[in-house]
Parts: C-alpha cells; sequence; structure tokens
C-alpha cells in the first residue's frame, strides 16, 4: 500500500546548494507543512527562507547533526547535486549517503528524495561515479525507507552551470568546434521544471522504491548552442570533428566558459556517457508517475533563462554548489595574516550608503577600474593553475551577499554600509583576503596574506609592485565611482 501523504514535516539537507535554494522556496508557497533546512552557515540563507523555516546550523557530515536534522521529518531531500572536482569526492558522497540513510532510518523519515544524472554508471568522472554510488546507497534498504530518485541530464535555467556554459560558448565563439560527443543526445530539463518534478516527489504515489527519469526529449549539445545562438540573434558556424578529443575539448571549454579545467572535463564526460543513456531509452517516464506529463520544451526554457539574467533575476547560481572552496570564516584568520597592505581614503560628505554601493559594485562587468586587464590576466593564470578565473563574473551586477562568487573572490562576510570582506579563490600560495571597512568618514582597504611556505612568502613580495599601482586605483576609484552615483 503506498502512503497516504497530507500536512508533512519535510527536511532540505544543503539547503544553500543551487536548486535547493529554489526548491525551499516552491515548498513554502505549497504550504504542505513544516520545512526544516540544514545548513553549514546560516548567514548565507536569504531573509524570506530564514523567518519560515527551522534552520539547523552545523556539519553536514556529523551524524548525530544528521539525527537532530531527521527527527520528527516525514520526507528528506539529499543535497541537489552538489558540484566537487576532488579526487576524493566520490569515497566522500558516498560515505555521506550511508550516515545520510541511517539517520533518517533511525529518526523514522518514511522517504528519502534524490535527484541524480543520467549517464553515471559507467563514467571515468568521480564527482559522476558518485551520484551513481549515491542513488544505489540511498535506495539499498527499500524495507526501511522508501527512495524517490529522479534523473535527468543538463538542469537549464538562470544561474546553472550549463546555461552559463552554452552562452559563453555562444558570445566568445564565432566558429565552435563540434567533436563527437557535442552530437550525443542528452535529456536537458529546465530548473522550473526539476524544481516542480523534485517539489512533487514529496507526495508521489509509489509502494517502494522508484526511479523516473524528468528530463525533457535528447537532444546534442550542439543542437542547444544553436537554440541559444538564435534565441540571442547571432549566427554561429559549427565545424565537426570526427573524435571525441576529451582533453582538448575540456581545454576549449575552461577557456571560453566559467569552468575550470576539471570541471570542464566533468561536463565533457557527463555528456559523452549521458548521450549513451539516451540512446537506450528513458528510466519510468514522468507521465507515469506526476499529474503534469509535460517539460518544457528546450527554445522556452533558453529564452526564460536569458529573460532572467537580463532582468536580474538569478536568486542563486552554479557556485553555489562548490563544495572545495572555502564558505566558513573566523576573525582568528585576520589575525594570523603575516602579511598586511593598507590604504585608508577619506570619503568627506559622501554617505557611507553611498559609497559602500560603490564597494559593492567592483568585478563583473564593470571590472576593476583602470587595472582591468591585470585581474583578467591574473584570473587566466589561476585557470591555468586549475581554478575558475575572473570569467566566473558575479551572480547579478545589482546585488552582492555572502557565498557569493566575485571574480577570483568569496564574499565571506557583508555587513551593509560598514564591511565587504572577500576571500581569495585563486592560487596565492596560501590564504589570502580583501576587506573593505567604513568607520566615520574613511574607507579602509586592507590585503591580508597567511603564507603557506616559502612559495607563500615569495608570491607576496612578488605581488609588491602591483599592489602599489592596484590597491591605490581601487580604493580612489571607488570614491570617484560613488560620487558619480545618482
Amino acid at each position: 500500500m503506498p502512503f497516504i501523504w497530507g500536512e508533512m514535516n519535510t527536511l532540505v539537507c544543503g539547503a544553500l546548494l543551487y536548486i535547493d535554494q529554489r526548491l525551499v522556496a516552491r515548498l513554502l508557497d505549497e504550504r504542505t507543512g513544516p520545512v526544516r533546512l540544514l545548513v553549514r552557515d546560516a548567514r548565507r540563507l536569504p531573509e524570506q527562507l530564514r523567518q519560515h523555516t527551522e534552520v539547523i546550523e552545523g556539519d553536514l557530515l556529523d551524524p548525530q547533526v544528521l539525527r537532530q536534522a531527521a527527527q520528527g521529518m516525514d520526507v528528506a531531500y539529499y543535497p541537489v547535486r552538489p558540484l566537487s572536482t576532488d579526487r576524493g569526492f566520490e569515497n566522500l558522497s558516498m560515505a555521506f549517503a550511508e550516515r545520510f540513510r541511517e539517520a533518517c532510518i533511525e529518526s523514522g523519515v518514511r522517504r528519502i528524495v534524490y535527484f541524480g544524472a543520467q549517464g553515471v554508471r559507467n563514467s571515468s568522472s568521480s564527482l559522476l561515479r558518485g551520484m551513481a554510488g549515491t542513488g544505489e546507497i540511498l535506495s539499498a534498504r527499500p524495507g526501511e525507507i522508501q527512495t524517490v530518485w529522479l534523473k535527468a541530464g543538463a538542469v537549464i535555467g538562470s544561474g546553472s552551470l550549463f546555461f552559463e556554459m552554452l552562452r559563453h560558448l555562444v558570445r566568445k565563439a564565432p566558429v565552435i568546434l563540434s567533436p563527437r560527443w557535442m552530437r550525443r543526445g542528452a535529456r536537458p530539463v529546465s530548473i522550473e521544471d526539476a524544481v516542480e518534478f523534485l517539489s512533487g516527489a514529496r507526495s508521489l504515489s509509489a509502494v517502494s522504491n522508484v526511479i523516473i527519469d524528468i528530463g525533457a526529449e535528447a537532444v546534442s549539445l550542439e543542437d542547444m548552442l544553436s537554440v541559444t545562438a538564435d534565441v540571442m540573434g547571432v549566427k554561429r558556424v559549427f565545424v565537426h570533428v570526427p573524435f571525441t578529443l576529451p582533453r582538448l575539448s575540456s581545454l576549449y571549454l575552461m577557456l571560453l566558459t566559467p569552468l575550470s579545467y576539471r570541471l570542464a572535463s566533468t561536463v565533457v564526460q557527463a555528456l559523452d556517457a549521458a548521450g549513451s543513456e539516451a540512446a537506450a531509452g528513458a528510466e519510468g517516464p514522468p507521465a507515469s508517475h506526476f499529474q503534469r506529463a509535460s517539460v518544457i520544451p528546450l527554445r522556452q526554457i533558453i529564452e526564460e533563462a536569458m529573460g532572467d539574467v537580463v532582468h536580474q533575476r538569478v536568486p542563486d547560481r552554479w557556485t553555489d554548489s562548490l563544495v572545495d572552496v572555502s564558505y566558513t570564516f573566523s576573525e582568528d584568520d585576520l589575525d594570523r595574516a603575516v602579511y598586511r597592505d593598507v590604504k585608508t581614503v577619506d570619503f568627506g560628505n559622501l554617505s557611507a550608503g553611498r559609497i559602500f554601493s560603490a564597494v559593492k559594485s567592483v568585478g563583473g562587468k564593470r571590472g576593476w577600474f583602470t587595472f582591468d586587464v591585470l585581474w583578467q590576466i591574473r584570473g587566466l593564470l589561476d585557470k591555468f593553475m586549475g581554478g575558475f578565473g575572473t570569467s566566473v563574473g558575479r551572480r547579478v551586477e545589482s546585488d552582492l551577499r555572502i557565498g557569493d562568487m566575485l571574480d577570483v573572490w568569496r564574499v565571506v562576510d557583508l555587513i551593509e554600509d560598514k564591511r565587504l570582506l572577500l576571500e581569495a579563490q585563486m592560487q596565492v600560495f596560501g590564504k589570502a583576503w580583501l576587506e573593505f571597512r567604513i568607520d566615520n568618514r574613511t574607507l579602509t582597504q586592507t590585503a591580508y596574506h597567511v603564507p603557506s611556505g616559502v612559495l607563500g612568502r615569495l608570491y607576496w613580495y612578488s605581488m609588491l609592485p602591483f599592489h602599489a599601482f592596484i590597491f591605490r586605483d581601487m580604493i580612489e576609484s571607488i570614491v570617484r565611482r560613488a560620487e558619480q552615483m545618482e
């Protein structure tokens, strides 16, 4: 007999990831019961989510924290598609899946909802193999807890990794190389469909574990790029290459998109593998499980995502799902800084709010003032060292919040009209921060560096000539930009 679901208590684990945040907003809109969130850093949650949910802050890998979060819940959402290029992530994700499942069973949770990917069974990517293994572990004890396993290929929507890859490729490459993997089919899904199916999975009528393919009709990456170009109003030429060329393709994506080399390699492997699975046919189409059988067609998906970007409607972004970057911060970190570069300027009669608005506007499309080209070169060097570079940009140009990526920086603290603290996500041979602080009529800009060994110290001294020009220009340019603001 299937469960009879009415009002239910719902846990969303890792609710700061891309898709998870939109899922929580959808669950709150449906008003079908209390929602509890388990997160590492509650500061990163939007105010609306904090006000209308119960928030537990703690280490997601701690079994005790997991049991506390799962207590009294009916349905538990496993974190939706965390991103990692660490070679040990496969083992870590499967170990976490087992702890999550056991905590849910001990706490009486009736159903786990998991969102996996297509084409992961035989992938050479540890991230993709980890996704397959996670689904199998979560589903391993059907007599004690039921698992709804949703599967789809690329998620496309404003802020999604795949959409930003499509947009950057079309914008930057008049001629696009198309190796064999780009012409294999995969089942994309819009972010709206993904959220709707995830939400519907709570009350799905099922008597045992179920695997459901929620993707749209299979389409090749070349066709996706062609549709994206058409929506953007540009013409692009595709040059077919009769080989897969995984390494060259990864380098190509790394240079033209916000992806690092390792993440680009994972995307190539995922699409190549998804093509094989798409050709084999879908597992359990949505029509047989959900009331809504159809999914949004590709062109409409691209048009809606493009419209959201143009109108600055990007509530979250794929960078929110990166688990290899630092999110937590302690003031003790700054106290340990061996090197500091401090610049100050008096901003006179300008308001603190105006100065802070100028501070928050740095980076992205508006760049880093006079020496923006040097920042771009630094970002390119970071790409070749395995990082993401300045092409990551920012979520939207009009807003900044804790957790956002800002080119090669991560926002780790933000106190309105008082402080913005950025942590370097580039290779700095140690740890580095850039702080903007407002006290009375003074703006203070401080670069901190905690070196790692001799290389870290050499790195700091090698950058001093650049600091002399870049950092002085930056603080003065911020005040000039504030003066020009309406």
